[in-house]
């Protein structure tokens, strides 16, 4: 029989009682940064399987990487790493082994000497043969930026981590380096614990009778009537056609998104031109149903808008972007829950580019101010799906959203995160919890707001010369089972974030064709996607729930957040009584709820 010992009894009990063990897994550490601090942090988990994380014993396990110098250094107290005399933009590195099947949290603080620029951290898998870019973050001089992300590999293999920055005129300097793996067990158990955490609440039942005395022996019957935690979906105007489709949709989903109704471009194709039939059959519809709508979007600089939007001077691209904002915003004032204000703004910088750094900040100043019940939101896509996107990374997105903010007049606005999650073949799951924990420290709330797993990659990102080398990898397409069950991880993995506070699948049907993900198929039966779906609803929903109160007249349960109807029976004299009753997240462990007989 194996024994722990004294110091190893000691050991776990210290683990323990500090939080990184639940139900015998490691506790995953949910903390992160978005600001740049004086001193890094320490390294998470120790380090994990990174050797000399802290570099506490000089340059140990590390090793030049390219054509630089390395050495150890000590500032304030604190030991780094620092790669100097850079012709490219590599700096240093360290070779460990990485297995299949196993879920990887990485976490590294960064500087430069001098200016800024985008750090990539990569990992070299030799199985593979490819580059995976784990995380990265815009460093600066003077202070440390945090790096989290993660990855999983598709083979065991020896790998290498490396650090990039194409700024070569300044040293990179690096610290608290972490690496931990989880099984697959372990990953999903902090999941659940988080749920449990996360999305529900104890709810106390206090019955009584008219005289206040407590009734013990009464029958209790909880129902749940809606998930506070948002999961909507997208449509097309195909919705106004079936009623099979309509009765689908409105059974399960709280939330609606229209696919291109409310696009600037399906409702004016020609300039002077609108025509809102569509969307306001739409909007009618689920209105009648007390179904919430996303509006999607505003504006939209990409290179699919109407050539003569793109082909306006400055001046009147500005009039007219003021007029549409007018337009469709005071049309549906009051009646929408959120708004994309200016769709996928770190890709298509168009306003910026045309009318000036300040366009799009200014836009939602306007925005608020025309609707001040919605939430605005920043729409994007890449930054959760895809870190080798340079363009969209966590601290661009962070960057963009201050400079929001920043514009006279929106310091106080609540701007709603947008993050489309289209996602392709084989979603890296570390990624995307490392993300919800960097966004998250934002305060603002997550949305995953277009959210589909694609039958193939349909996005293809590379490097420039100003770019790290990013070998990109190719999907050869995904079978229906298999997307379903990515779909599923993906939605596992936001409903358990606390940061996340709703979802919108893309799409629902299209009885035309489906070449992304549909929840229906032509015949407008459940896809594997759609019976993910399902399961998901019926595993986050209290149903049915039944009970009986104590002698002190208590009935007490966890139930998931959301709207309830609670049935209490008295036995004895046959009275019943029926009450709704929010079971909210407020931070209070326990709500109270009396009912009087």
């Amino acid at each position: 029989m194996t024994t722990l010992g004294n110091n190893g009894f000691i050991l776990f009990c210290s683990l323990f009682l500090a939080g990184y063990l639940v139900h015998g897994a490691t506790l995953y550490e949910y903390s992160a940064t978005i600001e740049c601090h004086k001193q890094p942090l320490d390294p998470q988990y120790g380090g994990g399987l990174i050797a000399n994380p802290g570099f506490d014993k000089g340059i140990e396990a590390w090793k030049i990487d390219g054509h630089v110098k390395i050495e150890a250094r000590e500032s304030g107290g604190n030991k780094f790493i620092v790669a100097y005399n850079r012709t490219t933009p590599y700096s240093v590195s360290q070779s460990f082994h990485l297995k299949k099947g196993l879920y990887y949290a990485f976490s590294a603080w960064v500087q430069l000497s001098e200016g800024s620029d985008t750090v990539v951290a990569m990992i070299y898998n030799s199985a593979q043969k490819t580059v995976i870019i784990v995380g990265s973050v815009i460093a600066k001089s003077g202070c440390w930026s945090m790096i989290k992300g993660g990855l999983t590999v598709d083979h065991n293999a020896p790998s290498v981590l490396h650090f990039q920055s194409n700024n070569t005129k300044s040293e990179l300097r690096v610290d608290s380096v972490s690496l931990k793996e989880f099984t697959k067990y372990e990953w999903q158990e902090n999941r659940l614990k988080n749920i449990e955490k996360v999305r529900k609440r104890t709810l106390r039942v206090i019955v009584s009778n008219k005289d206040g005395k407590k009734i013990g022996g009464a029958k209790i019957k909880i129902q749940q009537r809606k998930l506070q935690f948002v999961i909507g979906c997208a449509t097309p105007s195909s919705i106004l056609m079936s009623e099979s489709y309509q009765k689908w949709f409105v059974s399960r989903f709280t939330t609606a998104v229209f696919d291109n109704e409310m696009k600037w471009y399906y409702v004016e194709g020609l300039q002077g031109h609108e025509n809102y039939s569509t969307p306001d059959a739409m909007l009618k519809f689920f209105e009648d149903h007390g179904i919430a709508v996303r509006g999607h979007t505003v504006l939209w600089g990409a290179d699919n808008i109407q050539r003569w939007v793109k082909d306006l001077p400055p001046r009147q691209l500005l009039s007219e972007s003021v007029r549409r904002m007018g337009s469709i915003m005071s049309r549906y004032a009051g009646k929408l829950v959120a708004w994309d204000v200016v769709n996928e703004n770190l890709h298509h910088p168009l306003f910026e580019e045309r009318l000036g750094k300040n366009a799009s900040a200014m836009f939602y100043k306007i925005a608020s101010s025309l609707d001040s019940k919605a939430t605005m939101f920043l729409n994007e896509f890449n930054t959760l799906e895809h870190p080798g996107d340079m363009v969209s990374i966590p601290s661009k997105y962070v960057e963009k959203l201050q400079e929001i903010k920043a514009f006279p007049g929106n310091e106080e606005l609540v701007i709603g995160i947008g993050l489309q999650g289209h996602f392709d073949s084989h979603p890296n799951i570390p990624y995307v919890r490392a993300v919800f924990d960097l966004l998250g420290e934002t305060k603002m709330p997550i949305w995953l707001t277009e959210l589909n797993v694609m039958p193939c990659s349909n996005q293809v990102y590379s490097y420039h010369d100003s770019r790290p080398i990013l070998l990109v990898m190719f999907a050869d397409g995904l079978t229906l089972s298999l997307q379903a069950y990515y779909l599923e991880e993906i939605m596992r993995e936001a409903f358990a974030h606390p940061a996340v506070k709703g979802m919108m699948i893309w799409i629902g049907w299209k009885p035309d064709r489906c070449n992304e993900m549909c929840l229906l198929n032509y015949e407008l039966q459940n896809s594997p996607s759609g019976d993910v779906v399902d399961k998901l609803f019926a595993e986050w929903k209290t149903t049915n729930l039944t009970g009986v109160t104590d002698k002190e007249g208590s009935f007490e349960v966890k139930v998931f957040h959301g709207d309830y109807e609670i049935t209490v029976y008295n036995p004895n004299s046959g009275a019943n009584v029926t009450k709704e009753v929010q079971v909210y997240d407020d931070k209070s462990e326990t709500l109270h709820v009396s009912i009087s007989l």
